[in-house]
């Protein structure tokens, strides 16, 4: 506890122990002679939908459809609208005025309170909101940089003062009224550019990322018949031979126009082309840094293999992960993750799996493993999956994950050809993905770096200059310094451990832009 008198004018409209925290306090200070947010601010924040919008959500290939974007789109320096609901085109009109335009800057009034990040909901020009969200809109006349501005609203410092300015008996929320009263530090507009400019690299990466990746699901669908011509199987009844019955007798496990499916076209059973199917083992976590990183769950909910995970002490024979290992949750609490969270492995990192990921090697057999990834992430996949979960607690094993079947083209050799270059490109893609989550990293260290004086505005400045003028050494110089702890901080392990990786990225993305 603490007790501390302030004087009338330190005092601001909330009235309550945690807006005057001495941590609260400490980083206010530091920004206290910096500008207004309402400086640089086109017009007054303004919030979302207040009223009951449900009975107006819409699938979003009906036309005229319009994203609706809530906090959960929030989730780093950039929202977007891959898992937004929509609404129809009658209630975007009735809520025109709660519209956010593509580019523009949303704060969660409510949830992960403060989370700030620029709108990305291209194709469409704007998306309308709900009402926990808080949308400010910048003055084109500002000297500000907008992804500069995002990172420090995320930053200790923009986050404290939102913290500060937050309230609520029940729930806790920002004011939307205090949103203009938020200090920015403001340094030269070239040291601005130079941090808002690794968050731009680092959408232009994933960008690039999911651009690869659907570019090559494209080619892969076109190598087989798409299953869904067989739909009309689904409520039949369909014989099953003696043979082809296991030890799950549930309708479920013999889905018709699957096993219709693969009668009449080519494939492979998953057993025929891995080398290795197997579950990780539980190991303890610890905290120090010889410990080794172990994939869970949700280590594996998206594409690639997330970032930071967990420690453990490796213990006991139990194999690590290989690069192009494809990687299925195995969550034994929740059946329906089996099946729709399935990950492609890009790095040649020591990763040890736990027992809620299964892992599937495949051998060299002609068929890429991202082929593979890519079959087993569409809805025939998926049902494959379901087929053979099994037990009370809900589970796969591997003896019945060699049965599934994989489609094979009629030419066999079209796929060997694409196997030459698609796992390399899918893992281009993954390296990439990584390297973009870093470099938000990197942006939010260096603006705490600057505003504690770790880092100078005039090296910035001078960092940028040279990235204009194409030289990057300066740029190499500060960004081999940065580690996940922050800044120049000894002993600690860089944040990028291939610097040229880095580039070599970055110019991949740049000429595939160029090539559109």
């Amino acid at each position: 506890m603490f007790a501390k008198r302030y004087s009338p004018d330190e005092l601001i409209d909330i009235i309550a122990a945690p807006s005057y925290s001495p941590e609260i306090i400490n980083y206010v200070k530091k920004v206290s002679s910096e500008p207004f947010l309402s400086q640089f601010l086109s017009q007054k924040p303004k919030l979302g939908i207040t009223g009951t919008i449900a009975k107006d959500y819409v699938e979003g290939d009906t036309k005229g459809a319009v994203p609706y974007v809530s906090t959960k789109q929030v989730k780093g320096l950039h929202a977007y609208i891959d898992d937004a609901k929509y609404i129809s085109k009658e209630a975007d009109i009735e809520w025109a005025k709660c519209r956010v335009e593509d580019g523009d800057i949303i704060i969660n009034k409510s949830g992960n309170v403060g989370a700030a990040a620029v709108l990305c909901c291209a194709p469409y020009a704007y998306a309308n909101s709900v009402s926990d969200i808080i949308n400010i809109k910048l003055a084109k006349s500002s000297e500000i940089d907008r992804d500069y501005l995002v990172v420090y609203l995320n930053s200790p410092y923009g986050q404290k003062q939102l913290q500060r300015l937050s309230g609520g008996a029940i729930f806790s929320h920002v004011s939307l009224h205090a949103i203009p009263d938020i200090r920015i530090f403001h340094p030269d507009i070239k040291a601005q550019k130079y941090i808002g400019d690794k968050v731009r690299q680092a959408e232009q990466l994933r960008a690039w990322a999911k651009q690869v990746v659907t570019s090559l699901r494209r080619e892969f669908e076109n190598l087989y018949r798409p299953i869904s011509h067989y739909d009309s199987f689904k409520r039949m009844s369909y014989p099953i031979r003696p043979d082809q019955l296991f030890e799950v007798l549930t309708p479920a496990s013999y889905p018709p126009h699957i096993e219709k499916y693969f009668e009449e076209n080519p494939n492979v059973t998953l057993g025929e082309i891995c080398s290795q199917i197997y579950i990780g083992k539980t190991l303890a976590s610890v905290e120090s840094r010889e410990g080794v990183k172990q994939a869970t769950s949700r280590s594996c909910s998206g594409l690639f293999l997330k970032q930071p995970m967990n420690l453990v002490e490796r213990k006991g024979n139990v194999d690590p992960l290989a690069k192009k290992d494809i990687l299925l949750t195995n969550a034994a609490h929740d059946k329906n993750y089996i099946g729709k969270d399935v990950s492609f492995n890009h790095s040649d990192e020591l990763i040890l799996p736990s027992t809620k990921v299964l892992v599937i090697r495949l051998k060299e057999c002609g068929i890429p493993a991202s082929y593979v990834h890519a079959y087993l992430m569409t809805e025939a996949g998926y049902t494959q999956w379901q087929a053979i979960v099994r037990g009370i607690s809900a589970g796969i094993h591997p003896s019945d994950v060699a049965r599934i079947r994989i489609p094979v083209p009629d030419n066999r050799a079209q796929l060997e050809t694409m196997a030459v270059k698609a796992d390399d490109l899918y893992i281009q893609a993954g390296l990439a993905q990584e390297v973009s989550r870093l470099l938000t990293i990197a942006a939010k260290n260096l603006v705490e770096a600057l505003i504690e004086g770790q880092l100078t505005e005039q090296q910035l400045i001078q960092a940028q200059q040279a990235l204009e003028d194409g030289d990057n050494s300066l740029d190499q110089a500060i960004l081999s310094k940065l580690s996940n702890q922050g800044y120049a901080i000894e002993g600690a392990t860089p944040l990028f451990s291939d610097i040229d990786e880095l580039y070599r990225l970055l110019e991949s993305a740049a000429q595939t832009e160029a090539e559109e």
